[in-house]
């Protein structure tokens, strides 16, 4: 079984699941994304090792703000995405994190193929899914995936409940 949270922007969609990692306690890997501003101002956003949250280096940079809007660097979600989602399916006693996929993998196919090699394997998938994206369609149709949808009434909760859900899969 693999679980996605999905929901309004700011709504602890994250926030579950990290509060379901700390529940769970299994090595986990993969990646988290990261939204950094730098000295300059500059804001870019981070594909980051799940085991590391420290690698933000521009290797790690998957999408660049400008203009009011993240543009995104595809070939990094090809490359570095796929590379850390490959390093996690060598993991057996582990947790493969996807927090978050959002609009900027759209073209990203390689990445998507990897994320698709995941749920088809056994270990537990937990990630994030920004709402409203098409390419998510192969994610939530997938057999083994199930999506929650994180609102205010349920959020306290979801933790509990996406720790259940993930370990009746083991």
């Amino acid at each position: 079984m693999h679980v996605f949270l999905t929901g309004e922007k700011q709504i602890g969609k994250t926030r579950a699941l990290n509060r379901a990692v700390e529940l769970i306690n299994l090595p986990c890997y993969g990646f988290r994304t990261r939204f950094l501003t730098r000295e300059r101002g500059s804001s870019s956003l981070y594909m980051l090792p799940a085991e590391d949250l420290t690698l933000t280096d521009e290797a790690h940079m998957v999408g660049l703000l400008s203009e009011g809007r993240m543009h995104p660097l595809r070939e990094r979600f090809d490359t570095l995405g796929v590379d850390l989602l490959r390093e996690a399916r060598r993991h057996p006693e582990g947790l493969i994190l996807m927090d978050e996929c959002g609009h900027l993998e759209k073209e990203a196919l390689l990445f998507q193929r990897e994320i698709l090699a995941c749920l088809d394997g056994d270990i537990p998938v937990l990630g994030v899914l920004r709402k409203g994206q098409a390419w998510h369609d192969f994610i939530r149709s997938h057999p083994r995936v199930c999506v929650l949808t994180v609102d205010e009434e349920n959020r306290g909760g979801m933790a509990e409940q996406v720790v259940s859900l993930l370990r009746k899969g083991f």
